[in-house]
């Protein structure tokens, strides 16, 4: 079996088990084998969609965006994943925005955060892990503070 064929085989197999960005999968098969099968490769299965990045990101937002912000998820995809910028403002059109203040009370239930309970550096703790989070200030402080939706 030549190069390309065993190239060809080992980004199918890859992909069998998870979806891939095209980054992630030329990573792992530059490894391997030289750039040119390498782009080969890849051809070959884009061709047959089994690789495909807007489709990854629309998935990748839908079930990150659960427990993440969407600011975060976004950089995640850029920049752990490799999806263009382009393809995530595609995406981003085409994707409805997630309820960040519920995630955010999502989280003060599974850390068990009590806004009314907390002292000033409790409240400065979660407030951080929040803003780690990369949720929006203004909603973090809105939670925070039990303040009524809009």
């Amino acid at each position: 079996m030549d190069e390309l064929t065993r190239a060809k085989h080992r980004a199918l197999y890859l992909l069998e088990h998870c979806d891939r960005t095209e980054q992630e999968l030329r990573t792992k098969l530059s490894r391997n084998y030289e750039p040119e099968t390498v782009e080969e490769a890849i051809r070959y299965v884009k061709q047959y969609d089994y690789i495909d990045d807007k489709r990854y990101a629309i998935n990748y937002l839908k079930s990150r965006c659960q427990v993440k912000s969407r600011r975060q998820v976004e950089q995640e995809l850029l920049y752990k994943k490799g999806i263009s910028r382009d393809i995530l403002e595609e995406v981003g059109q085409e994707f409805e925005e997630p309820d960040e203040r519920l995630l955010i009370r999502r989280w003060m239930e599974k850390k068990h955060y009590f806004p009314e309970k907390a002292t000033r550096e409790e409240q400065r703790r979660f407030y951080q892990f929040l803003m780690r989070r990369g949720f929006e200030r203004e909603d973090i402080l809105r939670e925070l503070r039990g303040e009524e939706r809009e």
